[in-house]
């Protein structure tokens, strides 16, 4: 099953930069929804994504620059390919202010749920990388700060945003957290999006509810000729 049908691109915002985040998004999403946990990744679904936002990038003329993959090794290249894509979700994402002060979430308790778990992921993933103890010591208080904007009433997406950036920026150490990181890091930013659709979702279907109905006033209407309407 292909990540992104064609149709898919007609629900996109016109607008370059909102119109590759809102690509960014989808993908991720898809990705983990078609994603088997016990077999992982399957390179036909890593050379798909990473072909796709690349060519959207250069189509968006979004002037960002990616390191090569081979499609020979795409499993090995993966990691560091999705950790720019990150990285260039949130400079879009930072720069984009106006939308960025309005956009808050209520994460459901199920979703928060799974996005502490990927933060414990994290921490661990810290624990046992070859950083110095300084090092640690600033990703430990990132990742504090994360927990700490997950578990607010409201998740400010910016906030969010800035600390994955922070931790993504800091993307090295050994292999495994090389390998792993960038994986935690867009699930944490997929469930957050996920919630935001959600949210919006509802707010349009109550809306919807709250417009009166239109009946149309036919009292006086030429249409109805000598016909008394009621």
């Amino acid at each position: 099953m292909a990540l992104v049908a064609s149709t898919d691109f007609d629900t996109l915002p016109l607008e370059p930069t909102k119109r590759w985040l809102s690509l960014y998004d989808f993908v991720e999403k898809r990705l983990n929804e078609t994603t088997d946990p016990r077999e992982g990744i399957s390179d036909s679904d890593m050379i798909e994504y990473c072909t796709i936002l690349v060519s959207a990038a250069e189509a968006l003329d979004l002037g960002e620059k990616f390191e090569s993959f081979s499609i020979a090794n795409v499993r090995d290249d993966f990691p560091l390919v999705r950790a720019q894509f990150i990285s260039l979700a949130t400079k879009l994402s930072m720069k984009n202010s106006t939308a960025n002060a309005a956009y808050s979430v209520s994460i459901p308790r199920a979703s928060k749920v799974k996005l502490f778990a990927q933060i414990e992921r994290l921490r661990e993933l810290v624990k046992s990388a070859d950083f110095s103890p300084a090092q640690k010591k600033k990703l430990y208080a990132k990742l504090d700060e994360l927990h700490g904007i997950v578990v607010a009433p409201r998740t400010d997406y910016a906030k969010l945003m800035a600390v994955v950036a922070y931790i993504a920026a800091g993307l090295g150490g050994t292999t495994a957290f090389l390998a792993d990181a960038p994986e935690a890091l867009a699930t944490i930013t997929a469930f957050v999006g996920e919630a935001k659709e959600q949210e919006e979702e509802e707010q349009r279907l109550l809306q919807a509810d709250k417009e009166p109905l239109k009946i149309q006033d036919l009292r006086n209407s030429d249409d109805l000729g000598n016909e008394i309407p009621f």
